[in-house]
């Protein structure tokens, strides 16, 4: 249950002095909650500007005249600045502030009260995304947040109580108050990790409803950050413009989907694994590729350490990947809505997608109307099924040359191959498949993530029959960026 919130100890106006040697001062509305001064840009109403520790502060007297009232403190905690100065115009409001600022000193934390009017972000950070990207950013948007609405999700001391994941902050702030949303910083994993921690919290009763899912992309892919116009990536711009988008931003509803893949060998007892999926499936090329990439970046993760680098070792696995034996119209048998449909000859993958953003930006179906086809929407219940060719072919797609090949569109659908089917990805070794970017090898073991599992080498009597049936599960909420210029866009901080 989330902890009682208590209320302010004092709220009101104050100049603030912006600047140490122009002395100048800004008016600004201000709320004190335990050792945390929170600061507002323009608008009590407003996202957080800045936050001051005030823990052990000392209050000193400053000029007084009969309309004016200044005062220092002093603040040995704050990580922005050792003092600061402030004015008031009533020696009541100073006396009041005074009698505040000496309760606020001792306490250890914040105690926030949520105004009913007022947008509450809370940041669910995934430390370890973006080549620990998440870890800078936690400081950054404490200054902006508290300590109290920023959770690293991937600590063990932090609000999961010794449990990694969103469920443990989830589970604090659900019941905030009505205009709570969360700020999730990370990759899409990080995305449909927490959708599958809130849906458990709903099913359970901890959660009321269905609370809107803001998104700030780390590291490279972030095809829902895209989707949503929050831009690829997340590096280094103004924290405060993304946080106001994210609190004004138009909730968007989502289909999430079950993928249930099921293995069979010679009458064997089958072996069943299910997914969430949020973005997109695919077999063939593209998830060998990711396969790869993935294999590499967990076994050297030190030559991986930026966006740029991160493309150019795709380009290396997606140019190994341009001549290949695998053909889908022979290799893939698919079904959608229970109808049997033709895969066009030469396709080298199957992509069943939720979202218009594929593998880093690529939207496979395009924007051209066809009257074979309904207008795809993230809420309408169906899926687009395209096909590529090979990697020069999704180049084209994402420079916008190209798109994709329309296969066909549905509620439900069924893909059936075989590990060692005719010209498949990796003759008589396996099959690779990846769901919202997430690469997963099969074979006649089973399903293999460990990065260093080996598949025996042309294993023709390990033939596996696998079937992936894909249905729809729930509707998500989220937020989309309200002017279409993607949360980060902001001017960047030196």
């Amino acid at each position: 249950m989330a902890e009682p919130k208590a209320a302010a100890l004092m709220r009101g106006w104050l100049e603030k002095q912006h600047h140490h040697v122009l002395k100048s001062f800004e008016r600004r509305w201000f709320e004190l909650y335990g050792c945390e001064l929170r600061y507002f840009e323009k608008d009590r109403s407003d996202v957080a500007c800045r936050v001051i520790n005030v823990k052990g502060n000392k209050f000193q007297d400053g000029r007084k005249t009969a309309k004016r009232l200044e005062f220092v403190i002093e603040t040995p905690n704050d990580t922005l600045a050792k003092s600061y100065k402030f004015a008031c115009d009533k020696e009541e409001e100073y006396n009041q502030w005074k009698a505040a600022l000496a309760q606020a000193a001792v306490f250890d934390r914040a105690t926030v009260a949520i105004a009913p009017q007022r947008p509450n972000i809370v940041a669910l950070v995934n430390g370890k995304s973006g080549g620990k990207q998440g870890t800078k950013l936690i400081q950054k948007i404490k200054k902006h947040l508290g300590d109290a609405n920023v959770v690293d999700i991937m600590s063990l001391s932090d609000a999961g109580k010794g449990i990694k994941g969103p469920h443990g902050a989830l589970a604090m702030h659900a019941n905030d108050g009505p205009n709570t949303r969360f700020l999730v910083c990370g990759g899409d994993g990080t995305v449909g990790w927490t959708l599958q921690d809130m849906e458990k919290l709903i099913q359970s009763g901890g959660i009321n409803a269905d609370i809107p899912i803001a998104v700030l992309p780390l590291g490279t892919g972030n095809d829902m950050a895209r989707t949503l116009r929050c831009g690829g990536g997340y590096s280094g711009e103004q924290l405060l413009p993304i946080l106001k988008k994210a609190a004004v931003g138009e909730r968007k509803r989502l289909d999430r989907w079950k993928v249930r893949v099921t293995a069979e060998q010679g009458g064997q007892e089958p072996f069943v694994k299910e997914f969430l999926m949020c973005n997109y499936f695919s077999i063939g090329w593209d998830a060998v590729v990711a396969r790869g990439f993935h294999v590499k970046r967990e076994l050297s993760p030190n030559l991986f350490k930026n966006r740029i680098i991160n493309k150019l070792w795709y380009l290396y696995f997606s140019f190994g990947n341009l001549v290949g034996n695998f053909d889908a119209s022979k290799g893939v048998e698919l079904e959608v809505d229970g109808k049997s449909v033709q895969i066009p000859k030469g396709i080298k993958s199957v992509a069943v997608i939720n979202i218009p953003s594929f593998s880093g930006g690529a939207d496979l179906w395009g924007k051209s109307s066809s009257g074979n086809f309904q207008k795809p929407q993230t809420d309408d219940g169906l899926l687009e099924i395209v096909g590529t060719y090979n990697p020069l072919h999704l180049g084209m797609v994402i420079v916008k040359i190209r798109t994709a090949v329309r296969i066909a569109q549905g509620k439900r659908v069924t893909v059936k191959t075989k590990t060692f089917a005719e010209g498949g990805p990796k003759p008589g070794k396996g099959t690779c498949m990846q769901v919202d970017g997430e690469p997963y090898f099969l074979d006649h073991k089973g399903f293999h993530e460990d990065v260093h599992y080996k598949p025996e080498k042309n294993l023709r009597d390990g033939n596996v029959d696998v079937k992936v049936e894909i249905s729809h599960h729930a509707v998500a909420t989220l937020v989309e960026s309200p002017d279409g210029g993607g949360c980060c866009v902001a001017p960047k901080v030196d």
